[in-house]
């Protein structure tokens, strides 16, 4: 049974697909270049689909990381002894919240369906760090926010460099030095933390 609220959903979906990312439709020739961009008549749609693997996967992982910092910079903000571990965890929180919009007008684009709850990954962390205080939940975020901005940091360069989708592409380019330097700023607490730990 088709509701108005289903009407509107549609529609509110059409409005994202077309608002600064590439309109993709099923058997479209994806802006590729080359020989094998004029695509055939007797081409599937699930290989249609398939041109635009890596943009996906940077979608996926991309919002899979966003969600485990926000998680864990929030606890951070509660959680930490040091006032520079909390403010890198409101760093986090502040730069995932900002992504995290364009990658949902992404994922409308490409038809991909994001969770809402964070992913197991964050709450396992989660439950690492709750049984920790002091210097040694400072230490173990910093670890933890350094080793999730590498990852990102990795997912944006090869997007940047890799993707097909040109708005999808664009997103990745531009923040690509915001994650990049919070990959820094949480390297430098989790480099301070060990001699600060090693020295006692």
């Amino acid at each position: 049974m088709f509701s108005r609220s289903h009407f509107v959903s549609c529609a509110a979906a059409l409005i994202l697909a077309g608002s600064g990312w590439a309109q993709i439709t099923p058997g479209q020739s994806a802006p590729m270049g080359g020989p094998q961009s004029t695509g055939s008549v007797g081409m599937s749609q699930d290989q249609g689909r398939d041109r635009y693997s890596t943009d996906k996967d940077f979608i996926k992982s991309a919002a899979e990381s966003s969600a485990t910092e926000v998680h864990l910079g929030k606890l951070a903000q509660d959680r930490a002894s040091s006032d520079a571990v909390k403010q890198l965890g409101k760093r986090m929180v502040e730069a995932s919240a900002q992504t995290n919009g364009e990658l949902q007008k992404a994922a409308a684009a490409l038809k991909i369906q994001l969770p809402a709850d964070p992913p197991r990954k964050a709450k396992k962390a989660e439950d690492k760090l709750a049984k920790l205080s002091g210097a040694d939940f400072d230490l173990a975020y910093a670890k933890m926010a350094a080793d999730e901005e590498k990852q990102v940091v990795r997912q944006f360069e090869r997007e940047a460099l890799s993707g097909m989708v040109p708005g999808v592409k664009e997103f990745a380019s531009k923040n690509l030095p915001v994650e990049r330097e919070l990959e820094r700023q949480a390297e430098d607490l989790a480099g301070a933390g060990a001699k600060t730990a090693a020295s006692k």
